[in-house]
């Protein structure tokens, strides 16, 4: 298959992906300005660490609860620690490198796609479904330029897609 034909075929595939809130979950959008990094934290599944050049907050994606908190992080290490989340230390994703969870333990998976870059799409798979065989069955979560970090948390109940600008975080629903 030749460049023109395949980038065809894909663009014919992404247009039968619908937009929005995949089915079973609900979203909520945070505006964040200078938004740097994400990171979930191991232990407290539902914690998101929020780090931008304002400052460092907590979301809590189980209550939607903001808790902001000392700046604490390494962009070398990729790595935070935040006072809500104790000793913990947070592997963070962002625009110095590293990144989230692209898959779930449900095996819900996340996938980039970006045929008119610098816009891109982040798309919801569920259950071990890829988009290039099954798009009808998956959701396109994202449409906008430069998402700094997107992922799954360790637990799978919650996901976030960080631009500059805003993090939206979408937590499954009947937990």
């Amino acid at each position: 298959m030749d460049e023109e034909k395949n980038r065809k075929h894909l663009l014919d595939l992404l247009e039968k992906i619908p937009s929005g809130v995949p089915a079973g979950w609900e979203k909520e959008t945070f505006a964040v300005g200078g938004l740097m990094y994400l990171g979930f934290s191991n232990l407290q599944t539902e914690k998101l660490v929020v780090i931008s050049s304002q400052r460092q907050s907590v979301i809590d994606c189980r209550t939607w609860e903001k808790t902001y908190c000392e700046e604490n992080y390494d962009e070398e290490g990729l790595a935070a620690c935040a006072e809500p989340l104790g000793d913990e230390l947070i592997p963070i994703a962002g625009e110095g490198g590293g990144g989230l969870r692209r898959f779930s333990p449900r095996g819900d998976g996340l996938a980039a796609a970006a045929p008119f870059w610098p816009r891109e799409r982040i798309i919801f798979m569920p259950q071990y479904t890829s988009w290039h065989q099954r798009p009808e069955v998956c959701t396109i979560i994202f449409d906008g330029y430069e998402p700094k970090a997107f992922g799954f948390s360790r637990c799978g109940n919650y996901m976030a897609v960080g631009t500059s600008s805003e993090v939206d975080i979408f937590r499954r629903t009947g937990e």
